[in-house]
């Protein structure tokens, strides 16, 4: 934008001064040179001036912003750029600034070029941004930019009437009774992780044994969502097997042309948790484009996101063959129990409302499906086992709930236990798998008294809300389960916990999400003790997602 004003200007400048004196250089250059070189000369003053005035003027004197509070330990151009990539967790900054000013309904931060972005801070600006004027804001340029490479076009990514259409057409795939359908998946899966624990500890001293939790809940969950999303049985975590998924008949299928070179765990992993370079490049592509440099780390990033893409891609188009053939014969027989790639294609094929959605945005569905639903439910699980293993009482309070559930528990019955409830929405509220959600003012607007200009940047960090003291208590920084039997009126607030957002963008696996982890948590539970963590993890910066890369947990059968 920068560049189209300062030409025209220059172009247009540089006529009147041709018109108003013409003969005033004589030289050997023709007029078309002499035009020229007045042009860019212009071009190149104003276009430094206004630069100039937009990086060091602008958020100091001019922005309406200004007043707005906020950190002031800024660096001269990158702001808090470097404090928010060298803090302890995504989140840190975010809710050092919320206690800082506790009662601003806004914070204000500085980012590269000292952009200035705003963070909601107190439950109504919150309630504004993702519920009253929802669609006043879309994704920012710098989340798009980062994420459109894994997450393609999808659900997450669209806007405005575009989302809404594709949200209702994907409701039902997602729906409360669809997903019920998936239950054997569900429990499936977390025997499979009880095995894999077993195993572990035999592998061990035979009384006790350590496990990743990250990455075992990763590929766990990578498992469930191969299963309900794909309709693809990757047994990832599955024990007694060295089983590559480069060989279960997805990416190793010569017959299609595709390269035996990736898994889905390796590539999202380099999305989640990449090198010191890789998160370098993934961060800094927000802002300028990095992935044409020739570096290890992008050729092996751009190498998994093509082994990607070509996978999903061959996956639907044979899903579509095959179902077409058999409704074609007579011969197709729909199952009870559907993955969303089958929902989707059976719709579309009868004409459903599904029929609506192309490929790219077929795939960028499950893109966004595959890396968002695993990692966040993988991390949840995560930190659900570090709360176990640093506070006993906690856990051996659900272990006593548990306990009183049949042999082989349903869905209904788990989802009627209180404390396994609360226990779920508490870590949470500690844990947010979700760091930020990124959007940007579509046009100028005020909330809560600010006047936000068209262009602006947001920050909506959850846990801003969920570490309040003055809506949850002094001891929120606490992991308390029964604080959830007794909520007050702003604890109750939608706006106060938003692990999954909140309004028309919630997220649409919000209760996928809480049937697995649920499922999980009661197998586990029920059959062995946590202990201890091992020695100290960090938890991955910068990220999307509350990973904590490194967290080892010890466990013992009961």
């Amino acid at each position: 934008m920068d560049v189209t004003i300062c030409g025209g200007l220059a172009v247009v400048e540089t006529s009147l001064i041709r018109l108003l004196w013409p003969h005033h250089e004589v030289g050997v250059d023709s007029p078309y040179g002499i035009f020229t070189r007045h042009a860019w000369t212009i071009f190149l003053a104003q276009y430094l001036a206004l630069k100039y005035y937009r990086i060091f003027l602008y958020h100091k004197y001019f922005s309406p912003l200004r007043h707005v509070p906020g950190p002031t330990n800024n660096h001269f151009f990158l702001g808090q750029t470097i404090n928010l990539l060298k803090a302890e967790t995504p989140t840190t900054l975010y809710v050092q600034w919320m206690k800082q000013f506790p009662d601003a309904p806004f914070i204000r931060y500085l980012s590269i070029a000292n952009t200035e972005v705003l963070v909601p801070n107190n439950i109504n600006a919150h309630k504004e941004v993702l519920q009253t004027q929802c669609y006043s804001f879309s994704k920012s340029k710098f989340f798009l930019r980062i994420v459109r490479e894994v997450a393609g076009h999808g659900l997450i990514l669209m806007e405005g009437d575009e989302h809404r259409a594709h949200r209702k057409m994907l409701g039902g795939s997602f729906s409360l009774q669809n997903i019920r359908k998936l239950e054997p998946i569900f429990k499936e899966k977390a025997k499979d992780i009880c095995r894999f624990f077993e195993e572990t500890i035999k592998n061990s001293n035979g009384m006790t044994g350590s496990f990743d939790c990250t990455n075992t809940f990763s590929k766990a969950i990578l498992d469930i969502m191969g299963s309900a999303i794909l309709g693809v049985d990757l047994n990832y975590v599955k024990p007694g097997e060295v089983h590559d998924q480069r060989q279960d008949g997805v990416a190793g299928r010569k017959q299609n042309g595709l390269r035996d070179r990736c898994t889905f765990h390796e590539a999202y992993d380099l999305f989640f948790s990449p090198g010191t370079v890789g998160k370098l490049l993934l961060f800094m592509n927000g802002w300028v484009p990095t992935r044409w440099l020739p570096l290890e780390a992008n050729r092996e990033f751009l190498s998994a996101m093509d082994w990607l893409n070509e996978v999903l891609t061959t996956i639907i188009r044979d899903r579509y063959r095959v179902i077409r053939a058999a409704m074609q014969d007579g011969t197709y027989e729909q199952k009870d129990s559907r993955d969303f790639v089958t929902f989707v294609v059976e719709e579309s094929i009868r004409g459903g409302t599904a029929q609506m959605i192309g490929e790219k945005e077929f795939l960028g569905h499950i893109l966004e499906f595959m890396a968002a639903g695993h990692d966040t439910s993988a991390n949840m699980l995560s930190w659900s086992c570090y709360i176990m293993a640093t506070n006993h009482s906690i856990q051996d309070r659900l272990r006593e709930e548990i306990g009183s559930l049949s042999a082989e528990p349903s869905f209904v019955e788990m989802d009627k236990l209180p404390y396994l409830e609360n226990f779920v929405k508490e870590a949470l509220r500690m844990y947010s798998p979700s760091t930020t959600y990124h959007r940007e003012a579509n046009h100028d607007l005020t909330i809560e008294g600010i006047h936000i200009p068209k262009g602006t940047p947001l920050d909506l960090c959850p846990s801003v809300t969920h570490s309040n003291p003055t809506i949850w208590g002094a001891d929120a920084d606490s992991a308390d389960p029964t604080r959830w039997e007794h909520l007050n009126a702003q604890q109750a607030s939608p706006y106060a916990f938003e692990a999954f957002s909140n309004g028309p963008r919630i997220c649409i696996g919000k209760q996928f999400a809480q049937f697995e982890i649920k499922t999980i948590l009661v197998e586990m539970v029920r059959n062995y003790r946590f202990l201890t963590v091992e020695h100290p993890f960090k938890v991955e910066n910068p990220g999307f997602t509350l990973r904590p890369g490194g967290l080892e947990v010890r466990i013992e059968k009961i």
